[in-house]
Order: structure tokens, then C-alpha cells, then sequence
């Protein structure tokens, strides 16, 4: 952005507003930047001069632009917000133009690198600038698209079973990067547009010579199609004369029709008065604007007295604390006061390195036991795995899947073919344990019966047990 040094001129304000587009509203939008619905505001012999600084000049080339960065997006839904439309201007008579010290094309220039830099070049999906209406403006649709780093969460799960008791701890997640689609993240609460009017003035508007819009302001933002309304309801309410009214008149104007009269008389009046007409239609407008105003100014008191007694309030609690007292004391006292922070903090340091450590301990006690339990996975024939318990089963196959070094215990369990896929037993491993079962003639042959041994390879217990 060039950098300049203007004044900011009384009463010129900068105008940058923003505005969320979903599916629907940016079908309006956009036909009504590119003039492909009326624009009773535009003149149209101007709309020539309209420029666009982005290779889309429609409303169709608009979506295609913006589906084409929404592709990067994971969250997009029906409902999404699709776009952000801002408008950038500021008062008629600050352009150049119109005798202002405003040059349009920097000013938009600048405003469009301050909104590059907000969203980024690449997610700025189309620029328009408009020539054709009253005020030169600047139109620009941005995808709030947000690039969320890789990251790691910490969650609290089962690490495992030590004899009867579910060992529970942290566990460290990874979160892969990821774009989404957030128009929240830059303009999600009153104070992220209060930032927006204060980084815009302050980057752009001030070095054009416009200044920031009132803070606190209670204003509210009138559409064209508003005040258009109320204007044309004017004139239609005030600016006619109907036959009738001169029939009654007929015998001194006999040779004029009810009808020509009506309309010659009508004519005139439009002429003549229809500025007047125009002021008092738009009245109401102008009303809402002055209470605005005041309810601005009542903000802006209240927000000032609010301040002042924050600021009365610490003075009393600092005259309450040191007054009375000498220099020399109160040096003793700041001492004091910073020997006591720098023990807090101290404090603080000592705690957060003690978690630290405790951390890590309990990360090297979850890292040996769970090496202790590859270990005993590794001498775990597929046999012996077979005659586990299914739950038991279950989670050793996923504590395999989970760990690199299990890699080859994995592929000869699956050589095996006694399982499926989760350790589930297949035909053969079913059949295996059928056969390994005793039979029920066999548990009552004699009275003393010698306890089976395990297999080869079956473990005694399992490998989750410590």
C-alpha cells in the first residue's frame, strides 16, 4: 500500500461494510453488480465504465470462481456462507470528482490490497468497481476460507488393563491440516467488525484523507431500495391531479380538456416541487438517522463513564495503599511488590516444569508398558492367539495394527489363516478350538481328573495382563 500523509477531513468518513452471501443471497449480489437485473440507480448510458479487476465479469463466472476454491474446503454445506461481499466508498463529495481530494482508483487499490491481506490474494474470487451510480464504489467477493495448521490433541482414553482395573491417561492425537470454510473467523462478533472500520481507517482510509466512522455507533445501514421506495411513494402520494378535481373547474379553461389540463398542471408541479416532495418522503429516513445519532452519542457517554470510574476507582485503591507515605517508603514497597511477583512467577515456573516432568514420566511408564506388550505379542504364536478370549483377541490384533515394529507378527497371524479381518477366528480357527476342546464324555471318566495343559505357544494369561 503507498504510503501518504493526508489529513482526514472533518464529517468524510470511510465506508468499508461487510456482508455474509449464502447460496441464495449471492444470486442477488451478484445480479446486481453486474447490472443483470434493474438497477433503477444506475445510469445506464455509465455502466460501461464499470471495471473488473478479476478475470469474472457475471454472476455465472462469480460461482464458478468461488466453486473452485471451495474444493479445498472439508465443511461446506447447503446452508455454508459462500462468500463475503465488502463494500468499500466513502461520502460523495470526498472524491475527486466532486471537488474532494479522493482519487478512487488508489483508494480502491489500496483497499483491495488491505482485503488481500485479510483473506488472501487467492481467495479474493472476483473485484468490481462501480462508476455507473452517484458515488464511485469497490465490490469484492472473498471465499473465508481459513488454513488451520497441523496440530496435536491431547484426549484421556483406556491405555489398557492391568489385572482387573482399566488403565486410563493421555494419549497424543494428531490432527492433519486441514482448509476450511469459516466466515465466523473474521467476522463472527461486534468486536471483529469494530477491528475491521479500525485496521481499515487506519491502513487505508486515513492516508486517503477520510477518517473512521463514530465508534459505538447505533446507525444502521440504509439500502438503496429503502430510500428508493420512499422517495417513489412520495412523489406517487403528492404529485397528481386527477380529472375529476378539474371537472368541477371545466367552464373557465373550455378549451382544454379535464384530461390535457391534468397532465400539463401535474408536469409543472413535478418540476417544480419535486425536490420538496422528495425531502419530506424521505423524512422518516432521516428522523431514524437522528435518533441513531443520539443513541450513538448516549453510547459513547455511557462507554466514557464507564472508563471514568474505573479510572477513579484506581486512584482511590493507589491513594489507599500509598498514601501518606514517603518517597523512600514507597521505593520499599515497589520492591516488595516486584520481589513478590518475581517469586510468583518463580512459583509458576517451578509448577509448570513439575507437570512438565510428571508428564513425561507418565509418557515413559505408557511407552514401556505398551512395549512390554509388543514384546509379549511378538512371542505370541497365532495358535496361541486363537485361544484367546475374543475380546482379548480383538484388542491384541488392533494393538498390532497400531504399532510399526508388530508388522511381521501381523502378516504370520494372517498367514496363519485362522483369522479374519479384527482378529476375528475364520473356519479354520473355529475348528481349531472345537478340536481343543474337551468333550463332555470325557470330564466324568474318573473321579480325579488331571487338569489339561496348555498348548504350545498358549499363553497363560493374557498379554494385556501385566
Amino acid at each position: 500500500m503507498a504510503a501518504r500523509t493526508k489529513t482526514a477531513t472533518p464529517g468524510h468518513s470511510a465506508v468499508i461494510r461487510a456482508v455474509k452471501l449464502n447460496n441464495h443471497k449471492l444470486g442477488a449480489s451478484a445480479a446486481h453488480t453486474w447490472r443483470t437485473m434493474p438497477v433503477p440507480h444506475a445510469d445506464k448510458d455509465r455502466t460501461h465504465l464499470n471495471e473488473d479487476w478479476r478475470p469474472v465479469s457475471s454472476p455465472k463466472a462469480l460461482r464458478t470462481a468461488i466453486r473452485e476454491r471451495l474444493e479445498l474446503a472439508d465443511n461446506v454445506t447447503a446452508d455454508s456462507v459462500l462468500a463475503i461481499e465488502y463494500v468499500v466508498s466513502g461520502p460523495h463529495e470526498a472524491f475527486a470528482e466532486q471537488g474532494g481530494s479522493v482519487e478512487w482508483r488508489s483508494y480502491f487499490c489500496d483497499a483491495l490490497a488491505f482485503l488481500e491481506a485479510r483473506h488472501g490474494a487467492e481467495n479474493i474470487a472476483a473485484v468490481n468497481v462501480q462508476l455507473d451510480e452517484l458515488t464511485p464504489h469497490l465490490v469484492v467477493y472473498a471465499v473465508p476460507l481459513v488454513d488451520y495448521p497441523a496440530t496435536t490433541r491431547t484426549r484421556n482414553v483406556i491405555l489398557g488393563k492391568q489385572g482387573d482395573e482399566w488403565i486410563r491417561g493421555p494419549k497424543a492425537f494428531d490432527i492433519p491440516a486441514r482448509t476450511a470454510l469459516s466466515a465466523t473467523h473474521f467476522m463472527g462478533c461486534r468486536d471483529q467488525l469494530r477491528e475491521l472500520q479500525s485496521s481499515f481507517a487506519e491502513e487505508v482510509a486515513i492516508p486517503h484523507g477520510l477518517s473512521r466512522g463514530l465508534r459505538h455507533s447505533a446507525a444502521t445501514h440504509v439500502t438503496t431500495k429503502a430510500y428508493h421506495q420512499a422517495l417513489a411513494r412520495g412523489l406517487a402520494e403528492n404529485l397528481s391531479l386527477s380529472p375529476d378535481d378539474l371537472a368541477r373547474q371545466g367552464l373557465l379553461w373550455g378549451k382544454e380538456s379535464p384530461e390535457k389540463h391534468a397532465a400539463r398542471v401535474t408536469d409543472f408541479v413535478v418540476e417544480h416541487y419535486a425536490p420538496t416532495v422528495a425531502r419530506a418522503a424521505t423524512a422518516g429516513i432521516e428522523r431514524r438517522r437522528a435518533d441513531e445519532m443520539a443513541e450513538t452519542a448516549r453510547r459513547t457517554e455511557a462507554a466514557l463513564n464507564e472508563e471514568r470510574t474505573a479510572h477513579q476507582q484506581a486512584r482511590e485503591r493507589l491513594r489507599g495503599l500509598i498514601g501518606g507515605l514517603s518517597g523512600e517508603e514507597i521505593t520499599k514497597i515497589k520492591g516488595f511488590a516486584n520481589k513478590c511477583r518475581r517469586l510468583r512467577r518463580e512459583a509458576e515456573e517451578a509448577r509448570k516444569l513439575e507437570e512438565q516432568q510428571r508428564e513425561e514420566e507418565a509418557q515413559a511408564e505408557r511407552e514401556r508398558m505398551e512395549n512390554d506388550r509388543a514384546a509379549q505379542l511378538r512371542r505370541l504364536t497365532p495358535e496361541a492367539l486363537a485361544r484367546l478370549e475374543k475380546g482379548e483377541r480383538v484388542k491384541a490384533w488392533r494393538f498390532a495394527i497400531a504399532r510399526d515394529d508388530l508388522g511381521e507378527t501381523l502378516e504370520a497371524w494372517l498367514d496363519s489363516d485362522l483369522f479374519e479381518m479384527d482378529g476375528i477366528l475364520s473356519s479354520r480357527g473355529r475348528a481349531l478350538i472345537e478340536r481343543e476342546a474337551p468333550r463332555p464324555t470325557e470330564r466324568h471318566t474318573t473321579q480325579e481328573q488331571t487338569p489339561a495343559t496348555p498348548g504350545a505357544g498358549m499363553p497363560t494369561r493374557s498379554p494385556f495382563e501385566r
